[in-house]
């Protein structure tokens, strides 16, 4: 079996020495940035990845924030120049279990690696199996609740059967209101409806997105495809046809999230083309954030997108609460 390494070293000559430290077994590729790793992890998914900490752009840190939503199997391994705790704290919440640091042998890191790859590829396979059976074990809970339903009906039903008692009541206005009251509810299901102030807010935190990636522009839109805050120039994108065909691709993003029960969730569509470069963010099954760049204009990198599409989803979020 050939394994494949990925080596982010940025300034550290210990991991540019690992290229020479394997056998034939391991095919180790060197990179120059974290964000050049997470194209390879889209396009051929590696093994490891071991990555300084300090990295021009992205760090090590904000590379462990972002390998997780790619779901591959790939596992990350951060080299850091002096052991720091807080880092290890910090990236284990993103599933990094080493960090390691200039103290440890190369020999030693070697070794580490060899057990990292090897974990991954006989991970690999095993994962299809817990993905199988995790639908149905949350579908028998699901069904108890429906006939756990129906036994709070017949309750009104006696009620019913004396008239006196129902129409006391029926006047109660309480109830309708206090429903009304809750429009929080109502507006997570049914459409949303902006004021000016949230649009002015979100336009804001949008414009200050497109001077951090150099889009030629931002859209963030419901999921039936409505254009909710826009800011850059759409002249020439077939935005009433492109939103909707966007929402549908991320309807099995949806059932994914249904399965696992997540309360809440993203996903991430790219589309690489001859004259544009195309990222839509799925927020929560409510909202897209759809970023477009010109080829002709600044590249675009996954890495930063990522990074800054992330943090200005989290604004956005809660400015519309």
């Amino acid at each position: 079996m050939t394994y494949r390494l990925v080596v982010v070293p940025g300034d550290s000559d210990e991991l540019r020495a690992l290229q020479g430290r394997f056998a034939g077994d391991v095919e180790v590729q060197t990179l120059d940035t974290a964000n050049d790793a997470l194209w390879e992890v889209r396009n051929d998914p590696p093994g490891v990845i071991i990555a300084n900490v300090e990295l021009p752009g992205m760090s090590g840190i904000d590379l462990a924030e972002i390998l997780p939503n790619f779901g591959a199997p790939t596992r990350l391994v951060l080299w850091s120049r002096r052991p720091d705790p807080q880092i290890a704290r910090q990236v284990a919440g993103f599933g990094v279990q080493h960090v390691v640091s200039s103290d440890m042998a190369l020999d030693d890191l070697r070794n580490l690696l060899y057990r990292e790859l090897n974990e991954a590829a006989t991970a690999t396979p095993a994962e299809p199996p817990p993905s199988e059976s995790a639908p149905q074990s949350p579908a028998p809970p699901e069904r108890p609740k429906e006939p756990a339903a129906p036994p709070s009906e017949p309750p009104p039903r006696p009620a019913r059967a004396k008239a006196e008692p129902v129409r006391q009541a029926e006047p109660a206005p309480a109830r309708p209101a206090e429903t009304g009251v809750q429009r929080p509810a109502r507006r997570r299901d049914g459409p949303l409806v902006l004021t000016p102030e949230d649009q002015r807010a979100i336009r804001l935190r949008l414009e200050a997105l497109d001077r951090d990636v150099g889009s030629k522009c931002i859209i963030l839109a419901d999921r039936a495809g409505m254009v909710l805050v826009e800011t850059g120039l759409t002249i020439g994108l077939p935005t009433m046809v492109l939103l909707p065909l966007l929402s549908t691709s991320f309807s099995t993003a949806g059932q994914i999230t249904q399965m696992l029960r997540e309360t809440e969730s993203s996903a991430l569509y790219v589309h690489e083309g001859s004259h544009y470069d195309l990222y839509c963010f799925d927020i929560a099954q409510r909202f897209m954030l759809v970023i477009v760049f010109d080829k002709s204009g600044t590249p675009a990198k996954i890495g930063s997108v990522w990074v800054y599409a992330k943090r200005a989803i989290r604004d956005i979020q809660e400015m519309l609460g």
